[in-house]
């Protein structure tokens, strides 16, 4: 009793205290950004120490409104409007906590509080720095944070202050829950990763503004953020694949990337920061492409916010998106005026951005380097164009064209296996020009092993499928004279293939399939033969195993050798999408009980069906008896959950709750259509199966990738960059 006193007089106070907080911070902020310009302006310390003191309370102040908002969920405080909106008593306490995200006012609240860690860490990270570009880097940090703050307030029209009560102290009874597709445990963690991995491409565009607004055009600005970009990064690793993990399991659509707008939103601006963790290795080491650089971090930090515009105008439909609202079109107006602001900065700086050497050959590192970036813009370019041609037709035709998935995953393709080839060209060409004896000895060798396993792969798929190879077609409309080009290029090519071989054959084995696999394995042989020189070497100096040898090599140059993780990282996840892409099995009926069907080797038979009460949601499905060659493989459950109180567009329809069974690298997968009230032998159950081959690759790929990331970020920032080997 004294318990619950105690819990209902602090809910009195504590949304009072969290909106106080928010509006304190709108002056913690502009104290920020006022003391830091002046106190760099007449070099005093002490008010550059007031501006700094300024970002640690505005962390402050969003932490306390953060944790009130929290309490009000953990104790089910109806009074508060966006508890009632996303939150319900009957709801696990977990999702009580993650409901902070379930809606538009509390992930923007989330949003902030993550950009405030991120400026204190800046002031923890500096605070013994003698020189003042950190203090700079502070002024556009503390200038987003003053745009959250502001939008978070209520006093845009279409958000309101997630700690706002009722007015007239109603209390509800109950909230009306969260989405149900946003309880799962990787809705729990992945918008709040990917939330952190957009935040913290504000740190590295900070100290590319603060180089601008200093005049230290060197690369003193990309050492101070290279840990920065490559959590980012690794970050948004992470938070893209749960994403895609999460479509995987819970839309029954078989699949895990569908270039949905919102998971394009997340997507691009990874591009962009994969292209600026390679360009800036040209600044550091060669001391061009400053320019280049500062633009960008810029596009990648803009491109964050273009993701929220696009989940939160409601101008284009997606499955993450919130609702339609006008608060988008403040973050539109917010990138032109952070761009413009960037323009002016460079043209006052132009003079000192020039580079001060230039590409000597089109066969060296930077080369490679720079194509990587143009692929990776251009990728993003595309993207872009796709996922807001919506808007554009509905300009022009005045109705919206839906853009198909088809488009997509035809016009990324080239872009997409030349950037996997130059994962392995790029690590091994050398610097500035490379001679024809070094082009042999480095290329010779892996062309001529991923030529032979493009064509043991041809011979397997041709002698499995009876096939030959078929270019896929690509529309020229799509992707323009240039597409087109290439397609008809190709397409000659492969015409002028079979006829000198002389195949005849029924089904197609697709090109851009042989492509991957010669790329793949050019590309591990090349990077895998520069550990092996690397590790034998160092073992041969200090006379001790290869193992040793190979732990040494990467001790002493983690970016490096981490980066070359990454790449193996990459290749097996082309490999994973090349094989669950490309060659899934897909089979949809409608079954009795009793009926069997039969995908690929696998025959299922629908045995029974179950029904099961959980704490805020019924379990509804059947049971399917897996067999392989008529043995007993598994049972698999497919389900759908109907939530108690929850916001869906058709509660009646509930959930769909995929069964996933693992066979090795491949899955076999279930998914349910809508179930009938009643349930009698009589019901026909509409049921799609699928056959997912190297799906777990996928995974596993990513796996890698973080890997290297992991080992390259723990590389300590070299004072001499020049010196340090990319």
């Amino acid at each position: 009793m004294f318990i619950e006193e105690l819990v209902e007089s602090v809910q009195g106070v504590t949304a009072e205290l969290g909106q106080a907080a928010i509006w304190l911070s709108v002056l913690s902020a502009i104290w920020a950004i006022g003391a830091l310009l002046i106190g760099l302006r007449q070099r005093n310390t002490q008010i550059v120490r007031s501006g700094r003191n300024a970002v640690i309370a505005t962390f402050i102040l969003i932490t306390i409104a953060t944790g009130a908002l929290i309490f009000g969920f953990v104790t089910d405080d109806f009074s508060m409007m966006y508890v009632v909106e996303v939150s319900s008593a009957a709801q696990p306490l977990l999702y009580k906590i993650t409901a902070l995200w379930g809606a538009m006012s509390g992930s923007l609240l989330l949003w902030l509080w993550i950009l405030t860690i991120a400026g204190a860490i800046v002031v923890w990270q500096n605070k013994n720095a003698s020189d003042t570009l950190a203090d700079y880097a502070l002024i556009p940090i503390a200038i987003v944070q003053l745009f959250f703050i502001i939008v978070v307030t209520g006093l845009i029209e279409g958000v309101y202050n997630p700690l706002a009560r009722f007015p007239d102290g109603i209390v509800m009874p109950d909230g009306r829950g969260m989405n149900p597709l946003l309880q799962t445990p990787s809705m729990a963690i992945h918008p709040p990763t990917l939330y952190i991995g957009w935040i913290c491409l504000t740190v590295p565009f900070a100290f590319a503004v603060a180089a601008l607004m200093s005049g230290r055009i060197g690369s003193d600005w990309t050492l101070r953020s290279r840990r920065w970009m490559l959590f980012s990064w690794i970050v948004l690793t992470i938070g893209i694949t749960l994403g895609g993990h999460w479509a995987y399991q819970e839309l029954g659509w078989g699949g895990y990337w569908a270039w949905d707008p919102v998971e394009n939103a997340s997507f691009m601006p990874w591009l962009l920061g994969t292209a600026y963790l390679h360009s800036v290795m040209i600044q550091e080491k060669r001391n061009m492409l400053k320019l280049w650089n500062v633009l960008l971090i810029t596009l990648a930090f803009q491109f964050t916010l273009l993701g929220t515009f696009i989940t939160r105008s409601g101008i284009i439909t997606s499955v993450h998106s919130f609702a339609q609202s006008d608060v988008g079109w403040y973050f539109f107006g917010f990138i032109l005026a952070s761009t413009a602001g960037v323009i002016a900065l460079v043209v006052h700086r132009w003079q000192r951005l020039k580079s001060a050497n230039r590409l000597e050959s089109l066969l060296s590192r930077e080369s490679a380097f720079v194509m990587n970036n143009w692929l990776l813009v251009g990728l993003t370019l595309i993207i872009l164009w796709g996922t807001l041609w919506p808007i554009i037709s509905e300009a022009i035709q005045g109705e919206k064209a839906a853009v198909p998935e088809s488009f997509f995953n035809k016009v990324v393709i080239i872009p997409g296996l030349l950037l996997l080839f130059l994962t392995g060209a790029g690590p091994i060409i050398s610097w500035k020009k490379i001679t024809p004896n070094n082009f042999r000895r480095m290329f010779v060798s892996p062309i001529l092993i991923g030529l032979g396993a493009a064509a043991v792969a041809w011979v397997f798929l041709a002698f499995r499928a009876n096939a030959a190879i078929e270019v896929t077609t690509i529309p020229s409309k799509a992707i323009g004279v240039i597409g087109g080009a290439v397609e008809a290029t190709i397409q000659v090519a492969t015409d002028a293939i079979i006829s000198a071989v002389g195949i005849v054959t029924k089904n197609p084995i697709p090109i851009y399939s042989l492509l991957c696999v010669f790329a793949s394995a050019f590309v591990l042989v090349a990077i895998f033969r520069e550990f092996y020189r690397g590790a034998k070497l160092r073992a041969k100096r200090q006379e001790s195993s290869f193992l040793n040898g190979l732990w040494l090599l990467i001790q002493r140059n983690k970016r490096r050798y981490g980066g070359y993780i990454i790449h193996i990282g990459i290749v097996i996840v082309y490999i994973g999408i090349m094989g669950s892409k490309g060659y899934f099995l897909l089979k949809s009926d409608y079954l009795k009980l009793g009926d069997s069907m039969v995908v690929g080797t696998y025959q299922l038979t629908m045995k029974d069906t179950f029904e099961e009460e959980h704490e805020n949601y019924l379990r509804r499905g059947v049971v399917f008896d897996v067999e392989k060659d008529g043995q007993q493989e598994t049972t698999m459950k497919p389900a759908r959950h109907y939530y108690d109180q929850a916001e869906q567009a058709d509660e009646e329809q509930g959930t769909i709750e995929s069964a996933i069974h693992a066979i090795g690298l491949n899955d076999l997968y279930i998914a349910l259509g809508p179930l009938p009230a009643k349930i009698d032998t009589d019901t026909n159950f509409n049921v799609q199966v699928y056959h997912n081959p190297l799906i777990k690759v996928v995974w596993i790929g990513v796996a890698v990738m973080v890997l290297g990331g992991i080992i390259a970020i723990a590389q300590k920032s070299d004072p001499n960059p020049r010196s340090q080997t990319a």
